[in-house]
């Protein structure tokens, strides 16, 4: 754990090396300071609709009676534990309150958090292939165009991201030759026996329904606050940014808070649909310096309402 977390730490620091070097940092909090606060407050409360339709999707999923004023708390402070927690660790958060303040075995609450992300999964590919149908001239003609003798900055950039991805490819297949794989695959099991106690009825219609809008109020927050920055992407490009970053989530190497390797994909992506790379790196950080703090107000709320529950 500890090496994967060096390892997560040092692939961060080199890419936030890399895209602040390239541009004026000042520019970040510029961004930031530029955006009137009843836009921030606007796009506060969608997210945190968003993190409320979560809570009701796992209330449903759980079907263990718990209330959603208990469960809305969990869920908010396990957000902030999942934005700022490397490596998917806050995930362990969840499970924790959820045995702590509900007794909601660790099999169960984790079963509910695999049925969540497979339907949010779901979701986002289809609405991946929309988008890409609607840019797939300029996702096919782009690629020629891009210039990797006179960009040297592209030309680093496409060749760092590459090299992680081979780094990583290599050390999943070291890792599927060892012993503990068989600890895995208990686990595996266990959870595959609580997936299938769920009830597939009408509770499946609401899930996904739910995923629909939690992921429709979260697009709904991140492109607000971008259209509320000085930058220019289109909401076709800034819906493929987004939907390739949430793909690009699913590699288990995000250091603390996730800075540098959640902007990768997000730059990538834009650059690749000729957004400048001004644009795409100041909006990248800025978004995800408003999420952070988004999720630590929620998550202070979460600490404090835990608290006073008891």
């Amino acid at each position: 754990m500890t090496k994967k977390l060096i390892i997560s730490l040092i692939i961060g620091i080199v890419i936030i090396w890399l895209l602040l070097s390239s541009i004026n940092p000042g520019d970040i909090p510029k961004t930031i300071a530029g955006i009137p606060p009843k836009y921030l407050i606007f796009a506060f409360v969608l997210y945190t609709i968003s993190v409320f339709l979560k809570s009701l999707r796992f209330k449903i999923i759980l079907s263990t009676g718990i209330k959603i004023r208990n469960i809305f708390p969990i869920v908010s402070l396990y957000m902030f534990f999942a934005n700022i927690l490397p490596m998917r660790a806050g995930e362990l958060s969840y499970m924790y309150l959820l045995k702590k303040e509900d007794k909601t075995p660790g099999a169960k609450s984790f079963a509910s958090l695999v049925i969540g992300a497979v339907a949010d999964i779901v979701i986002i590919a289809i609405a991946m292939l929309i988008i890409g149908w609607h840019l797939r001239t300029e996702l096919v003609n782009n690629f020629s165009s891009l210039n990797f003798s006179t960009d040297r900055f592209t030309f680093r950039f496409f060749i760092l991201i590459a090299t992680i991805l081979i780094m990583l490819a290599a050390a999943g297949i070291a890792v599927g030759k060892l012993s503990y794989m068989s600890v895995i695959r208990q686990k595996l099991k266990e959870i595959i026996d609580e997936l299938k106690k769920v009830n597939f009825d009408l509770s499946l219609i609401k899930i996904i329904l739910i995923s629909a809008l939690i992921i429709f109020f979260r697009f709904l927050t991140q492109w607000y606050l971008v259209r509320s920055m000085e930058v220019s992407i289109g909401v076709w490009e800034f819906s493929f940014a987004l939907i390739f970053g949430v793909f690009f989530s699913l590699i288990p190497i995000h250091g603390p808070a996730g800075f540098g390797t959640v902007e990768a994909p997000w730059v990538l992506a834009l650059m690749y649909l000729n957004v400048s790379k001004d644009d795409a790196i100041i909006s990248g950080f800025a978004l995800h310096i408003l999420i952070m703090l988004f999720c630590i107000i929620l998550g202070i709320y979460g600490a404090v309402s835990i608290k006073l529950l008891k």
